[in-house]
């Protein structure tokens, strides 16, 4: 294989002469100790390794030139573009291979080596990935290693791009976008994606702000409180919470439950066995210090992982099936609303948080075609109350605090089809205790009145029934496929918005460009957005990401307008 090790200043000429007229370029990079040491660049023939170590300030100045302008493809981007940036290198448009390889679906692992061989039948050895790449000279066989790295994802690219724009699904907005340009990328879902990559990269290198002092009172408060209610349980039940074994005979002896047994013969006491007897009064104060103690890890975790004023989470932009993000090291997705207060913005800065309202009903309502729903949200009703007036048979106005809440647990319960069982166990977490019976009227007269809701459901029970699997797409275009029912009616939903947060930032991002300003986004979680911005811009920020989330709102959902509520604070919280 033919490659250029480029160690010179005078010898860029020929690699910018070779590459000026490719409109992207194939790329990866090879680290020590922090610093890039080889930038692979390829074009449709030829293969240039960029020595930075030799090259120092002169190769970075080339490629924060040559890439500004340019489009690149790479395999696990995120990687490749952290380490850039911080050399101020920013290229004009990316496409990931490993994502495109996740939104195939083809195979379950998406290393470069997993699908070099499912899709060229080519095995790359990995092993010199872990060779010494900050000595003086590098060998032939790591030279060689990092050329093949780039001719293994041109051979990708054009097979991937070729399956992605198999897909009928187009959105015109989308193909105006630097990344469809570039790459003739012509699949929306892979548009965004493939954009949304340069996003996570930052994310992660924004970190999120932390109150020190905050997360210290809040881990005292909940360890003191731990000590308590596991105190109080030793004395009125003579065992130690802690203690599986203990749990487990207190359970069956005393109190005469029928408990599944472990592979060894133990009886069974983790949290999915006792959550469904989580009405049983011993096992919800079992549950209840179960959580304190997850709170108090969630907390210890991010004091381990604080780095000067901030955390650093990961995230993993194709963290499930629907296409949600997920964050870890440590997640920052899952903090309960009570501990958000840790994290506060510097000094001098504020928060931006947004979040649509009531979306997954609004996205559901599109999705299925259920004209009531749609027409409520287009008047602008409360949907929750809404339904309640429904369901109850009195005015919306008359609707009390209480009710509108038993009609969030049912309106969230019910588009995705729970039993009248499971709506008695859901109204329990909105704190509404309700009878089987009640359970059972309120959801046939959720079912008699949104009639689209329930022949959706039954017509992905037969295709489950008929085929074993459930085929479908969210509303731009992004494709799965689900085998149980709780998947089936969850995925398009879940993964709509999924599309809409995504597409969301892209053009939020495209916003601070035009006008010049800088925000980061620090945070995302399912509908919500979290930005930190000087506090002199927090209003026209503010205004920015609302506008930037409407738009997205119009661009995914053609038949129910999307509301939009934007707060300003130091801290994390709405009030």
């Amino acid at each position: 294989m033919k490659f250029s090790y480029i160690t010179s200043g005078e010898r860029l000429s020929r690699v910018y002469e070779s590459l000026r007229e490719e409109p992207y370029i194939f790329l990866d990079t090879e680290v020590s100790n922090d610093r890039i040491r080889l930038v692979q660049l390829g074009g449709k023939e030829d293969i240039f390794i960029l020595d930075l170590f030799d090259l120092g300030e002169e190769g970075v100045l080339f490629l924060r030139e040559l890439l500004s302008s340019k489009g690149i493809v790479g395999h696990n981007l995120k990687f490749d573009l952290k380490y850039l940036y911080s050399y101020g290198i920013e290229p004009y448009a990316v496409f990931d291979t490993m994502i495109a390889s996740q939104l195939l679906g083809d195979t379950d692992k998406h290393s470069l080596q997993k699908v070099a061989m499912h899709y060229l039948g080519q095995v790359l050895d990995k092993g010199l990935q872990a060779s010494n790449w900050g000595q003086p000279f590098l060998g032939k066989e790591q030279l060689e290693y990092a050329a093949l790295d780039v001719k293994v994802v041109r051979d990708l690219f054009y097979i991937f791009l070729k399956r992605l724009n198999e897909s009928h699904h187009r959105e015109e907005i989308l193909l105006k976008t630097r990344t469809s340009k570039v790459f003739n990328l012509l699949n929306p879902v892979a548009i965004v994606e493939m954009a949304f990559v340069q996003e996570t990269a930052k994310l992660e290198l924004n970190g999120i702000p932390i109150d020190k002092e905050e997360l210290e009172k809040k881990l005292k408060e909940q360890e003191r409180l731990l000590q308590k209610k596991v105190m109080d349980f030793m004395v009125k039940y003579r065992i130690d919470p802690m203690s599986p074994k203990q749990v487990g005979e207190l359970l069956t002896k005393r109190f005469k439950l029928d408990l599944p047994k472990t592979g060894k013969g133990n009886v069974s006491t983790d949290d999915r066995v006792l959550s469904e007897y989580a009405s049983h009064p011993v096992i919800s104060e079992l549950l209840d210090i179960r959580g304190m103690k997850k709170i108090i890890e969630k907390l210890q975790e991010i004091k381990e992982r604080i780095r000067g004023n901030r955390v650093y989470p990961e995230f993993k932009q194709i963290g499930a099936v629907t296409g949600r993000m997920a964050s870890m090291n440590p997640n920052v997705q899952n903090i309960p609303r009570n501990l958000r207060s840790i994290f506060k913005a510097e000094e001098g800065n504020v928060f931006v948080i947004a979040d649509f309202s009531q979306i997954e009903l609004r996205i559901a309502s599109e999705y299925v075609g259920e004209e009531k729903m749609l027409h409520a949200f287009r008047q602008g009703k409360d949907l929750h109350r809404y339904t309640a007036s429904i369901f109850l048979g009195k005015p919306e106005e008359d609707i009390t605090k209480e009710e509108r809440q038993l009609a969030k647990a049912v309106n969230f319960g019910l588009i995705y089809g729970i039993s009248a069982k499971g709506l008695v166990e859901y109204a329990k977490t909105y704190g509404i205790d309700l009878s089987l019976e009640s359970a059972q009227k309120i959801r046939d007269s959720f079912f008699e009145y949104y009639t689209s809701f329930k022949a959706w459901h039954e017509r992905v029970k037969k295709e489950l029934k008929d085929y074993k699997e459930s085929r479908g797409h969210t509303l731009l275009g992004r494709p799965y496929v689900a085998h149980t029912f709780p998947d089936a009616v969850n995925y398009p939903i879940q993964g709509t918005g999924a599309d809409l947060l995504k597409l969301s930032v892209l053009m939020f991002d495209a916003e601070l460009r035009k006008e010049g300003l800088k925000a980061k986004v620090v945070n995302l979680v399912h509908d919500e957005i979290l930005v930190e911005c000087k506090e002199e811009y927090a209003e026209y920020i503010k205004e920015l990401l609302k506008r930037a989330m409407l738009h997205a709102g119009r661009v995914i959902l053609k038949q129910v307008p999307v509301e939009v509520e934007v707060f300003v604070n130091n801290r994390w919280e709405k009030d």
